[in-house]
């Protein structure tokens, strides 16, 4: 029915306000739809300024690591609490965790001379030229009130009564001075230059020699002090304590002012003299006995502290190897804190190790400084010898092996004159002509001596060892050395063919404090030569060289008795075994020589293969499912194979020469290889991109998914023979040849640190503990250097595990200021990246 007239008057308002409500509708809404796109936008802009920060951040941290690695440490941390997720920044922090230098104290008005930490580790003191004394608190780096000039002391000379007077120059008993702002301040002016600075070992005493002469004594609980000494010309000066704290010694090289102080009078009790001239530096033995000096011309003598009295004819280097400067006056003497060992050297770039009982020296001197050796000193377990040099670097010595510990510490930018290790060894401090004292973390590795039953040694253990060829450098070095994927479970293969090691293998349980091992028996007629180790440690399989010719099996042990072939690699669950078989077609055209298969555990069934390879398979490993083989041959190939397919994913030349280990990422999307060419490479597995094919690829075989993963790893200078990631994937290690391991960053495949060096011979096997706290290194010894052929190491990975930044903020001590955020980190509001 149509409307009326007046219905029709009433629908149109109606419908034209609809008409309007809708328009309202569609513009709101497109303000909406734009308000949203504005608020996306905005903040996809934030995200990429906050990564371009993040990234400028980390790109700051690693160019400032060597001139402020307080800093750079805390550039790190800013990164990684602006883009927490990024890569990037996690590698940036965990680089800066492990630079070896912790701080640059400087702002001193001239150079620095001496170094000392307290006994508890807990302060560092230092002096210098126009800096008689600076402490610090080690943990923060926070300087220490200490009293600077002399209140209530009194200065004692031999025949000279007691007068209550201050030095001269140090102003009025009563005045007191501390300070100078945390980076290192200045000292007052008038102050004496600092030359030498000692703790007693309780802690209670702390000295400083000046270089006019002047010594003094401060009791650190009081605070009171004591000074003596006559001024003398301006020189360089030693100071050291006896071990129980009673006498100082003092001395000062061509001024001849050298004198023994009881402590607890301040009186002057003997001089040291002898036909040489004045000593240099100075050193007690640990038990208290031995006074040593040193002498311009290269001479040592030994003094019995009780009688005064020379012991002895004076030590001397090795006959030909040191020509020392005869009037130079630098030098570095320390003795081991056995007593057995003591370090020495005066004018001379190299330094001796003599045994103290014998007077012989210990083999030739340890060369490799440039410039004069002007300091020295062992660390707690007397494993480790630092120097300092005149070449401005400091050298790390392993004292068993007589062999550098990696590369020099480099830093200072004129001569280092003095080093000083903390009571744990874990730190060290230097002082330089550069006017900077300086803090270095030492990496902290313990190599463990591997010990077999026997009647010849002490305790019925004898060394792992195998008889040492008359001409040493004929020897066939063959052996083969398996670490458990868990860290837990070494094995050994030994050297060659004669008895112990003949037709068994090694096994020591690496966690226990003795590592007293156990001989297997494998073959009692053959050499073992193929070796595989479950990941926990407990089922070995093994095979003898000449099995394949005679048709025998493979030993598992505890396991089943109809596998055959050269054991490879267990699957992470320990299911599967894979063993190399040869080819019984080898030498026919068209036939390759040898191949894979895989075995059930269970049941000793073949469950995968025969895979044919163009070389001998020198490497293996499953992936964490254990759905994937990794097999690396002698020709630098890798392939990969698909346990549950039953199919090659393809192959892939990653090495020119034999690859020698492989091992995949706890997520299992890399692999990482380690070859003959003294090369590492990364290899993502876990997908490919469509453009890219594969370098190398059979007819039969699907192309490998595997890509390059950044480039290759350079750095080790002989074949890498090891290679392991950490539980968390975020850093793995390799080993080699070149007896180093070096650490590295997964995410941007760059270095960690300098290398981990020290060991006596090459590396074999490493594998990281459980937690990632622990790297442990298999280590075959080279007999002549150390004793021994085989030892585990134990290096301290526990600042790449866990909450890295708060590492890296313990580690500066600090937080970064708003003065910094504000020059490095402008446009964001002030954060606190250390709480």
């Amino acid at each position: 029915m149509a409307l009326s007239r007046r219905g029709r008057r009433r629908v149109g308002p109606v419908v034209v306000l609809a008409v309007l409500v809708v328009m309202l509708l569609v513009v709101v809404g497109g303000l909406v739809v734009v308000n949203v796109a504005a608020r996306g936008e905005l903040d996809r802009v934030r995200v990429q300024r906050d990564q371009a920060l993040s990234r400028q951040l980390s790109a700051q941290s690693r160019a400032m690591a060597v001139a402020s690695p307080q800093l750079a440490r805390l550039l790190a941390v800013a990164a990684a609490r602006i883009m927490p997720a990024s890569a990037e920044a996690g590698a940036a922090v965990r680089a800066a965790t492990v630079t070896p230098q912790l701080a640059v104290l400087d702002g001193f008005p001239g150079e620095m001379h001496a170094v000392a930490f307290g006994p508890d580790g807990a302060t560092l003191a230092a002096a210098g030229r126009g800096t008689p004394l600076r402490l610090w608190e080690t943990a923060g780096l926070t300087l220490v009130a200490w009293p600077q000039r002399e209140r209530g002391t009194k200065q004692r000379e031999p025949g000279q009564s007691d007068t209550g007077q201050g030095e001269p120059g140090q102003g009025a008993p009563g005045e007191e001075e501390a300070g100078g702002r945390s980076e290192g301040g200045t000292a007052a002016e008038g102050m004496e230059d600092g030359m030498a600075v000692a703790y007693s070992r309780d802690g209670r005493h702390l000295a400083v020699a000046s270089a006019t002469g002047r010594v003094r004594v401060w009791d650190t609980r009081t605070r009171e002090s004591w000074s003596g000494g006559q001024t003398a010309p301006w020189s360089r000066r030693w100071a050291a304590f006896s071990p129980d704290g009673r006498l100082l010694a003092t001395t000062s090289g061509s001024t001849g002012a050298s004198r023994l102080w009881d402590v607890g009078s301040g009186r002057p009790v003997a001089a040291l003299h002898s036909l040489d001239g004045a000593p240099g530096p100075v050193a007690f033995s640990p038990d208290g006995s031995l006074l040593a000096a040193a002498y311009p011309g290269g001479l040592i003598r030994t003094f019995d502290v009780a009688s005064g009295r020379l012991t002895g004819d004076p030590l001397r280097p090795v006959r030909g190897s040191v020509v020392p400067e005869p009037r130079e006056e630098a030098g570095a003497l320390a003795f081991g804190p056995g007593g057995r060992i003591l370090a020495g050297t005066t004018g001379s770039e190299h330094i001796q190790l003599w045994n103290v009982a014998t007077r012989r020296a210990i083999g030739r001197p340890l060369t490799g400084h440039t410039g004069l050796i002007t300091s020295a000193a062992f660390n707690s377990d007397g494993s480790v010898l630092a120097t300092a040099g005149q070449d401005a670097t400091i050298r790390l010595w392993d004292v068993r092996a007589r062999r550098p510990l990696g590369e020099p510490l480099t830093g200072h930018t004129h001569a280092v004159n003095a080093v000083a290790f903390s009571p744990g060894g874990g730190l060290l401090a230097s002082a330089g002509a550069d006017a900077t004292v300086r803090l270095w973390r030492i990496p902290r590795g313990v190599r463990h001596r591997l010990t077999l039953p026997g009647t010849g040694g002490a305790g019925g253990e004898v060394p792992a060892d195998r008889p040492m060829p008359d001409r040493w450098y004929e020897r066939q070095d063959t052996t083969q050395a398996v670490l458990s994927a868990d860290a837990s479970r070494l094995m050994v293969q030994p050297y060659d063919g004669t008895t112990p090691g003949y037709g068994a293998v090694w096994s020591w349980d690496v966690r226990r404090p003795r590592r007293l091992g156990e001989r297997l028996r494998i073959r009692p007629d053959d050499l073992v030569d193929g070796m595989a180790l479950s990941p926990d440690g407990r089922v070995l399989a093994a095979s003898g060289s000449d099995d394949a010719a005679h048709g025998l099996n493979t030993t598992v042990l505890d396991g089943p008795t109809s596998i055959r072939g050269r054991p490879l690699a267990y699957s992470p669950d320990g299911r599967l075994l894979a063993t190399e078989i040869e080819n019984e077609s080898a030498g026919t055209p068209g036939q390759e020589p040898g191949g894979v298969l895989i075995w059930s555990k269970a049941g000793g069934q073949v469950k995968g293969g025969p895979v044919g390879y163009a070389g001998r398979v020198t490497a293996a490993a499953f992936d964490p499912r254990g759905v994937l083989l990794a097999v690396g041959t002698s020709d630098g190939s890798v392939s990969l194979w698909d346990v549950a397919a039953g199919r090659s994913r393809g192959t892939v030349r990653a090495h020119a020469l034999p690859v020698t280990s492989l091992a995949f990422a706890p997520d299992g999307g890399l692999l990482l290889s380690g070859g003959e060419d003294q090369r590492a490479r990364l290899w993502d597995v876990a997908t490919a991109r469509p453009h890219e094919a594969p370098l190398s690829v059979r007819p039969h075989e699907t192309p490998l998914t595997a890509r390059p993963h950044g480039r290759p790893l350079i750095g080790h200078t002989g074949q890498v023979r090891a290679v392991a990631f950490a539980p968390d994937g975020t850093v793995f290690a390799t080993g080699g040849q070149d007896r180093t391991v070096r650490l590295w960053d997964t995410a941007t495949g760059r270095p960690l640190g300098p290398p981990l060096a020290g060991h006596g011979g090459e590396v074999r096997a490493l594998a990281f503990t459980r937690d990632g706290r622990e790297l442990v290194v298999a280590v075959a010894d080279l007999v002549q250097v150390t004793g021994d052929a085989y030892a585990v190491w134990k290096w301290d990975t526990a600042s790449l595990t866990g909450d890295v930044t708060a590492t890296a903020c313990a580690q500066a001590g600090r937080s970064l200021t708003r003065e910094e955020w504000a020059a490095f980190v402008p446009g964001l509001p002030y954060q606190n990246v250390c709480p």
